[in-house]
């Protein structure tokens, strides 16, 4: 059955990417395409003539060879109108291992057209296979080469009306399908190269071609692979054809606190920078040899098992002595020192990324030493520390990390040290401090030969394939807390309390009133949504992931109920937060059968209107009349 593509959070990258931007910025599609053809993956694959013969139809055995000139309709998506569409599309050329049609009506040079077939041909293909694997083929349409179709993609790009983030290009799996399975499927193996704003033939729009093709490899060996992963690869692919370093590095560079496997709808450009420096991370340092990193590359895509889980048994097939924790922990490390010079350079990138650097986030500059901060998962986030008053002496290192359980599953935090000197002459030392349940307290020696310091503080999730994408999806931030204590001094070692002060403005709260309520409701949805999937769940996996998100849905939900109390008492006493007043007031006026779902939020409640009530509040009364009237 057709399942029709929601493209809610399309929309939504869109508009982030148009915000403030003074430039075009680019995002694919693919994803929204492979969600709504998820329940296909596990369909035999077969191509059209081989269903047709098994159906008792007779193959099509004198179907004339393409030529230039021949027209063809192809289904394609309208993004601004959610709807599929017919396009005619026009043959301009045929390539070894291409066709490329345009558009009809639409104007594509000859030349570019000869470049991108060119390019295509010499480079595209057969360096994109070499790395990745191969595509399914003759495939469905039982033809060896791959159709590129250069349309304008109906994405609402409009510059001049505050609109420029477009859709580049993607990869439909739906087409590998026959029409039986999906009715809307072209029945060919075949790319959406967009020509507005994409200018055909340059560099950025045979990124995209390169990009593409990836995920159409990525789709024949795995189709059920998570995002983040089959992102990482397709942005690696570009580079391997010489097309350079994405756009969206920069985007990274400025949100560097960001979950690598969650794939955020609200800093996807930042995902897709963050994965590509994933990709050439592991692209480069897992292996000695292009040869075996290739090899290597080529087993991760083809593994069955997603995420974490696939690049595990990649490792161990490849027999390498190295797993997903330890890449992770040097990768972000990586990511804030970037010198070759350090343990045989596995805190480095190679010599044309030698100028990338994160920065730190959070900053320590003299006493009490301390800094609060929180970090997400599958992210790090960095502290500048200065070490004028500590150079060459002992410190205490004391560090405490928020645990976050769900189910069966936790995070896991790590703590590194960087030191390193201003004037980048000396040699870096990396060092690892001993975290044991997600805290510390570790006597260390300042090198007076260094006189700068980071702490990159890192956060990590399950690693299991059954609990990756569902923790690190729904978990929130884990809070931390870092301090740095002269050894031997009792009347130092106690770390000062950070500043709680509440100057918030009026109008401040009420707009946290608001996000706690919306929040609220949205958790209780998250809970109930993942209840029905539990109780409902088909096996072990969604079983598994249904659980760890009811879990975080609840522990949220707790977390919010406790701070609309809180702002409740101080609306009551101060007059302050009239949207606490209005859900409070519209949770009174809800049929018993909603209440329910309140049942916890609403006992609390009465429980402050009854103490302020006590104190001889009056608008606590009527409000509690209201509940105790039902």
């Amino acid at each position: 059955m057709f399942r029709t593509l929601k493209v809610i959070s399309f929309a939504a990258a869109l508009a982030v990417l148009s915000a403030g931007a003074s430039y075009a910025e680019e995002i694919d599609l693919t994803q929204f395409f492979a969600k709504s053809t998820a329940h296909l993956a596990d369909t035999e694959r077969i191509s059209a003539n081989q269903e047709r013969v098994l159906e008792g139809g007779v193959a099509f055995a004198d179907v004339k060879p393409p030529e230039v000139g021949d027209k063809l309709v192809f289904n394609t998506f309208n993004l601004q109108r959610n709807a599929q569409e017919k396009t005619t599309a026009v043959l301009k050329k045929i390539g070894t291992h291409c066709y490329v049609y345009v558009e009809q009506g639409k104007n594509v040079d000859a030349k570019a057209i000869n470049k991108i077939v060119s390019e295509f041909d010499s480079k595209i293909y057969p360096e994109t296979r070499s790395m990745f694997g191969s595509e399914w083929s003759p495939g469905i349409d039982d033809d060896k080469k791959i159709f590129l179709f250069l349309l304008d993609i109906q994405d609402g790009y409009n510059p001049d009306g505050g609109q420029r983030g477009f859709v580049a290009g993607y990869f439909n799996a739906g087409d590998c399908y026959t029409k039986k399975k999906q009715p809307t499927s072209n029945e060919r193996e075949m790319l959406y190269i967009d020509i507005n704003p994409s200018k055909p033939g340059s560099d950025k729009f045979l990124s995209t071609i390169a990009h593409e093709f990836q995920h159409m490899i990525h789709w024949y060996n795995d189709p059920k692979e998570f995002t983040w992963v089959n992102e990482s690869l397709s942005q690696l692919a570009p580079y391997l054809c010489g097309y350079g370093h994405p756009s969206q590095v920069n985007a990274f560079l400025q949100n560097p606190d960001n979950n690598l496997a969650a794939w955020s709808d609200e800093s996807m450009i930042a995902n897709y920078g963050q994965v590509y420096m994933w990709a050439q991370y592991i692209s480069t340092k897992i292996a000695s040899t292009d040869a075996r990193r290739r090899e290597f590359v080529r087993k991760m895509v083809a593994q069955k098992s997603q995420g974490f889980s696939g690049l595990n048994l990649a490792i161990k097939k490849q027999q390498i002595k190295n797993n997903a924790k330890n890449i992770f922990r040097s990768f972000n490390v990586a990511n804030y020192l970037n010198d070759p010079r350090v343990d045989s350079g596995i805190y480095s990138y190679d010599n044309d990324l030698s100028r990338f650097l994160l920065k730190p986030q959070l900053r320590i500059d003299g006493s009490p030493f301390k800094v609060n901060g929180s970090v997400k998962c599958w992210s790090s986030k960095a502290v500048q520390v200065n070490v004028d008053s500590m150079s060459g002496k002992n410190v205490n290192v004391a560090f405490a990390g928020q645990t976050i359980r769900a189910a069966e599953y936790a995070n896991q935090l790590d703590l590194a040290l960087i030191h390193y000197s201003s004037s980048r002459k000396e040699i870096p030392i990396v060092k690892w401090l001993r975290v044991k349940a997600n805290s510390v307290s570790e006597n260390v020696l300042i090198p007076a030969e260094h006189d700068r310091m980071i702490a990159v503080v890192i956060n990590r999730g399950p690693e299991q394939m059954k609990a990756e994408q569902a923790y690190a999806k729904n978990v929130g931030a884990a809070n931390f807390t870092l301090a740095f204590r002269p050894t031997g001094s009792g009347s130092t070692a106690r770390v000062a309390s950070a500043n709680t002060s509440s100057r918030n403005t009026s109008a401040r709260k009420r707009g946290v009133s608001r996000s706690i309520i919306d929040d609220i409701s949205a958790s209780i949805q998250e809970a109930e949504k993942a209840e029905t999937l539990l109780i409902n769940a088909p096996d072990e996996n969604v079983k598994s992931a249904a659980a760890i998100q009811y879990d975080l849905a609840q522990q949220k939900l707790s977390y919010l109920e406790k701070k609309l109390l809180a702002s409740l008492k101080i609306t009551l006493t101060t007059d302050e937060g009239s949207f606490i007043l209005d859900f409070v007031l519209a949770l009174a006026d809800k049929p018993e059968s909603e209440k329910g779902k309140y049942a916890n939020l609403i006992a609390g409640i009465k429980a402050v209107l009854i103490f302020e009530k006590a104190q001889g509040n009056p608008k606590a009364g009527e409000i509690l009349d209201k509940f105790n009237a039902k």
